[in-house]
């Protein structure tokens, strides 16, 4: 059994785990950093750095579930109420942007706004066909 992990925008909450779980302080550079992540988390999926290859897609977790088509069950900022949102977002993002298949090796392990995830200076970086997410389009 693979256990995934699947976030929204968490960088600095999977800093703070690590440095529980060490009882240390975090290490000194990015990459240090990341191949502890890799230890204690082996596959983390983060919607927001998924959202760089959906062109579409845009905002916070309440704006791209709407987009999405996906409705809230409980109140907002409740961890229990999100959490579900996020793995609801995911999985209706790898249906509509992926084909149903997110290659691991290139989205696996990225947070976004760290490392040589953060984006581009000009912009997002459109990797996947882009989809019309929300339209109505007749053949």
């Amino acid at each position: 059994m693979i256990l995934i992990f699947l976030i929204l925008y968490s960088g600095y909450d999977f800093g703070y785990l690590l440095k529980m779980l060490t009882g240390k302080l975090l290490p000194d550079t990015e990459s240090e950093f990341f191949e502890l992540l890799k230890i204690f988390f082996p596959t983390i999926y983060d919607v927001k750095y998924l959202m760089k290859s959906c062109k579409n897609l845009k905002g916070g977790l309440e704006e791209v579930a709407k987009q999405l088509e996906i409705e809230r069950i409980g109140p907002q900022h409740q961890a229990g109420s999100d959490s579900l949102m996020t793995g609801l977002a995911f999985f209706k993002m790898k249906e509509l942007f992926f084909e149903d298949s997110i290659d691991e090796g290139k989205y696996s392990g990225h947070l976004y706004g760290l490392g040589h995830s953060a984006f581009p200076a000009g912009g997002f970086v459109y990797e996947n066909e882009p989809v019309n997410v929300g339209e109505n389009e007749s053949p």
